[in-house]
């Protein structure tokens, strides 16, 4: 039976994947691990030190070697389109076809949100300002979280994502504003092997907005006959 390997998003777990995971368990093997820094019942103390994006696909390259998956396809959401695109370069070999969904990784920061951050941070060195920026999410991180999150979103992965020769199915949302439809046309460009598929009707969650349609589609594409492309 062949493997999936599930990775989750940003602050999720592996109960993430809960809606379209019973279906796939009927004809592959899942294995969906929960990636540390964020909370989860199968994972009882957190990295107290920051962690980077290198740090994630050694703990899920860590992962498989314990369970013993010498190759497997991927599904990923999010966040975990970022460790998927460092484990297709460490070793190819290991990694069939992939399903990358709100895939994150390309830098979008806009010269607007650029002067935005300018501004306030000169507002803080001026007028000694000690209340903190950010999100009410990143707000309730530690501080080895809040440098992890750092640590995340500046690492910009064109050059990776280029390198890509897996079949690639990547499935976003017309209403996703976490990561818009602009992003995955970037990914597509960049990732010469993939198809670039729009859910309309979707957000950021399109396996759980449109799950029937994601699982068929996944389903479809994990199942295509292998190309002659040697990995």
């Amino acid at each position: 039976m062949q493997t999936i390997l599930f990775l989750h998003g940003w602050g999720g777990d592996e109960k993430s994947f809960t809606p379209i995971l019973q279906y796939f368990k009927q004809h592959f093997n899942c294995l969906c691990p929960a990636l540390p820094m964020f909370q989860s019942d199968s994972i009882k103390e957190n990295p107290g030190a920051p962690w980077t994006l290198d740090d994630y696909a050694d703990f899920v390259e860590e992962y498989l070697d314990k369970n013993d998956v010498e190759k497997c396809h991927i599904i990923a959401h999010s966040f975990g389109a970022r460790v998927t695109a460092l484990l297709l370069n460490k070793d190819p070999k290991r990694y069939g076809r992939i399903v990358l969904t709100g895939a994150a990784g390309i830098r979008k920061r806009s010269l607007c949100v650029w002067f935005k951050v300018r501004v306030y941070k000169l507002r803080k060195r001026v007028f000694k300002i000690k209340k903190q920026g950010g999100s009410s999410d990143y707000k309730k991180l530690t501080d080895a979280g809040k440098k992890t999150f750092q640590n995340i979103i500046t690492f910009d992965l064109k050059n990776e994502i280029a390198k890509i020769i897996h079949p690639t199915l990547l499935i976003f949302g017309g209403k996703d504003s976490a990561t818009p439809i602009k992003l995955g046309k970037k990914w597509q460009k960049l990732s010469k092997n993939s198809k670039l598929i729009i859910y309309k009707k979707s957000g950021h969650f399109c396996f759980i907005d449109e799950h029937a349609r994601f699982i068929r589609d996944a389903y479809d594409f994990l199942n295509t006959t292998p190309t002659k492309t040697t990995l």
